[in-house]
């Protein structure tokens, strides 16, 4: 089996580690990972097997260009209490287009933790987003050298959306929820779950 490639960002947050991941783990991709350069951007996702917040689940990304892979979360471990770490794990499959002639498959750990070690305040956060590609054989100098460039740009400006979101700042309102069937003898109670995309 092939190493992976691996390409690493950071971004700082000036909120806790347990909002940032509340506000950017949930959120739709297509609002976070938007087209760069030659990079396609999300545009939606497709036979999920449920919400993505729990371990085995998996999903089909869909991006710009007509491509599209296969995700299946491993680790959802949403921050509790301030100075332990959140983390957020899924390995990629299937790509089609150009990346299939590249690599065979992906892993990409999310960690949200405390801006310092130690720092039971919990009052700043910092995002790490680790992402793998595993190349196929003859083709490492090509996704270390020809991809590798522009994933890391890209992956530093998604890294910036990503701390907007934590922040709040970024404008995005999350879709509103289904209303309610209602019963005989009056309405349902409402809540439920938040749609998925």
């Amino acid at each position: 089996m092939q190493q992976l490639v691996v390409f690493e960002t950071v971004g700082d947050t000036a909120v806790p580690a347990a909002v940032a991941f509340e506000r950017v783990v949930p959120r739709d991709d297509s609002t976070l990972f938007h087209r760069f350069l030659v990079l396609p951007g999300v545009t939606g996702v497709t036979d999920a097997t449920g919400p993505w917040d729990t371990p085995g689940r998996t999903r089909t990304v869909h991006l710009s260009d007509g491509s599209r892979f296969r995700e299946h979360l491993d680790v959802y471990e949403p921050p509790t209490v301030p100075d332990v770490l959140g983390r957020f794990d899924y390995t990629v499959t299937d790509y089609t287009k150009t990346l299939a002639h590249l690599v065979s498959d992906a892993e990409a750990q999310w960690r949200f933790e405390p801006a310092e070690p130690g720092d039971a305040s919990g009052v700043r956060s910092r995002i790490r987003w680790t992402y793998g590609f595993r190349p196929l054989p003859g083709r490492r100098f090509a996704v270390e050298h020809l991809i590798g460039p522009v994933w890391r740009a890209y992956m530093r400006r998604s890294m910036a959306v990503c701390v907007a979101a934590a922040h709040g700042t970024d404008g995005y309102e999350p879709p509103a929820a289904a209303p309610a069937p209602s019963a005989p003898g009056g309405p349902l109670p409402s809540g439920g779950a938040r749609p998925f995309a």
